[in-house]
């Protein structure tokens, strides 16, 4: 499984957490992650009913393992892994474009073509240290074979497995604006999935 959409989240929740993030976001990069602070998190768990799930933080650098992917249009992210150890992650659509899409590969395929190099993620995406990404040197992402494809819609819940190697791009005239969580102990997507079937979003719309 490498995808699992849980439903939707209200207009109102979508446009507070847009206004946010373009308040925080620095207008001269085409990618960026924009970290959660203590604000934003605050307000993220007024609406998570979930008390199994715990949001992990990084006691180095004193952030939570929130942030929102913030993509120009034609802009994406090449084909890696997440963390080390990571393995899920929950995504919200804030905005998107009908032709956005994020993509899975094959483990043996990739592996065949790079190998994969550990990069530590800091100073360009964020301006802090917030961990490490399993990446391939791969540059023309866009047309390498793939085993899975999703488009998201604004206010789409979903999860995705980070333990896959995945690509995604920005296609349109919209910026995509992606609110991503990782939770405490790198818990797999079944896992995270069985959790929040019982319990998620006090304004999720099935």
């Amino acid at each position: 499984m490498n995808y699992y959409f849980l439903g939707k989240l209200p207009q109102h929740v979508i446009d507070f957490y847009l206004e946010e993030i373009y308040k925080r976001r620095d207008p001269t990069r085409w990618y960026q992650w924009v970290q959660f602070d203590d604000y934003l998190h605050n307000e993220f768990m007024n609406m998570f009913t979930n008390t199994d799930l715990e949001v992990s933080f990084d006691p180095n650098s004193k952030t939570w393992i929130q942030k929102a992917f913030f993509s120009q249009p034609g802009h994406g992210f090449r084909i890696h892994k997440d963390g080390v150890r990571c393995k899920t992650a929950l995504n919200i659509a804030l905005q998107c474009n009908d032709d956005d899409w994020v993509r899975w590969y094959d483990e043996a395929y990739i592996n065949a073509l790079s190998e994969t190099q550990l990069k530590l993620n800091s100073g360009v995406e964020s301006g802090t240290r917030v961990g490490e990404s399993r990446n391939v040197n791969i540059e023309d992402y866009e047309n390498i074979e793939y085993i899975e494809q999703r488009k998201t819609s604004p206010g789409d819940v979903y999860l995705v497995n980070t333990d896959v190697f995945h690509s995604f791009k920005c296609n349109g005239e919209k910026d995509r604006v992606i609110i991503q969580t990782k939770f405490k102990g790198y818990p797999d997507i079944k896992t995270v999935k069985a959790s929040l079937d019982k319990s998620s979003f006090n304004c999720l719309i099935r």
